[in-house]
């Protein structure tokens, strides 16, 4: 049985207790915080042994959930990682490139698990339009996606900007779909809380095999959303996280074969076939999965990476490249903002 804790008592930290203790695998040691109302909570709450300091709870571990704020990633998952403990760290993985790089090399020289819990990994619909994608991923094929993701301000998570918060999920998701390179990045963001993080962001992601991704996200908007929409060739696929949705709309082969190409086709011909073309050639296929628990799900794959010794789904290694591309981004959209500083001088 894993001996498991958790460091950081917040709203995150509270549900990964709260898997750890439904999971046969787990045994959760305790929780560390430097808050005595957080931890007052947790253990009222789930009846396990608070720590004040993280120093004190890792000896009794094999390995821990990362749940502080964003800021104290590098150092506590270097610290834990130098003595021995397995990690998993909540997205982001860090806010800075180099940090980033140095955790993977030190987990790799601590030979411990690193996982970044980008859960979104574990819905459904995600993993549906994956596996419906199979060709064109095989193919490299260039792909368009479009990504928004959107939620009222929670006030959490503040210590970075919406790039690093919300747009570095769909950030690791299209980077999983093509064994392509982003070589070109423009981004435009803007600060409406106040402080120095963006709080909506639009990035433009373009690949060297030609795919291009557009993502979208703001943490002060007036309705919460998030989906993505993947368009290619051979037809486009809709995911809804929120709704667990995959639909995926195809056209038929005798449009693939390019049986239907106006050159083709008599303007006669054209006069009988035009009013039920796309209901006669294209379908429209929605799946609706049952709710999952994907961080019960993320928390599976973390023991099984630790006991068996195997790559988690989300490893350092695939996380650092999503921390270099959602840093581009924020480079960029600082930029936008000298830009605009000179032309308003």
């Amino acid at each position: 049985m894993l001996k498991l804790g958790i460091i950081g008592a917040g709203k995150l930290g509270g549900f990964h207790a709260e898997k750890a203790i439904a999971n046969p695998n787990v045994e959760l040691v305790g929780v560390a915080d430097p808050s005595v109302t957080a931890r007052r909570i947790i253990a009222k709450k789930f009846g396990v042994e608070t720590f004040a300091s993280f120093d004190e709870l890792l000896p009794k571990t094999d390995a821990v959930i990362i749940a502080s704020p964003t800021f104290l990633h590098y150092s506590i998952g270097s610290i834990a990682m130098q003595a021995g403990k397995h990690v998993m760290l909540e997205k982001p993985m860090c806010s800075r490139l180099r940090d980033a790089r140095q955790l993977v090399e030190t987990a790799r020289k601590n030979n411990v698990v690193l996982q970044v819990g980008h859960v979104e990994e574990f819905n459904p619909a995600w993993k549906t339009a994956k596996k419906a994608l199979a060709v064109e991923r095989q193919e490299n094929l260039p792909m368009l996606i479009n990504a928004v993701r959107t939620s009222g301000y929670t006030f959490r998570c503040t210590d970075v900007g919406t790039v690093f918060d919300m747009m570095i999920h769909d950030i690791d998701l299209v980077l999983s779909l093509t064994d392509s390179h982003v070589f070109a990045v423009d981004a435009i963001g803007f600060h409406t809380i106040g402080g120095t993080h963006e709080d909506t962001a639009h990035a433009r992601l373009i690949f060297d095999n030609g795919s291009i991704a557009n993502l979208y996200s703001s943490r002060i908007a007036s309705a919460a959303t998030r989906e993505m929409q993947i368009t290619t060739a051979l037809g486009s696929i809709t995911i809804d996280f929120a709704k667990r949705t995959t639909a995926m709309h195809r056209p038929n082969a005798l449009v693939l074969k390019g049986e239907y190409a106006p050159n083709r086709i008599l303007p006669d011909a054209v006069l009988l076939i035009a009013p039920e073309f796309m209901k006669e050639s294209f379908e429209t296929e929605v799946t609706e999965h049952p709710a999952v628990d994907a961080l019960a799900e993320e928390l599976n794959d973390f023991v099984l990476s630790v006991t068996a010794n195997k790559l988690p789904q989300v490893s350092g290694s695939r996380a650092l490249e999503a921390v270099s591309v959602a840093e581009t981004i924020v480079h960029s959209i600082g930029k936008a903002d000298v830009r605009r500083l000179k032309i308003a001088a």
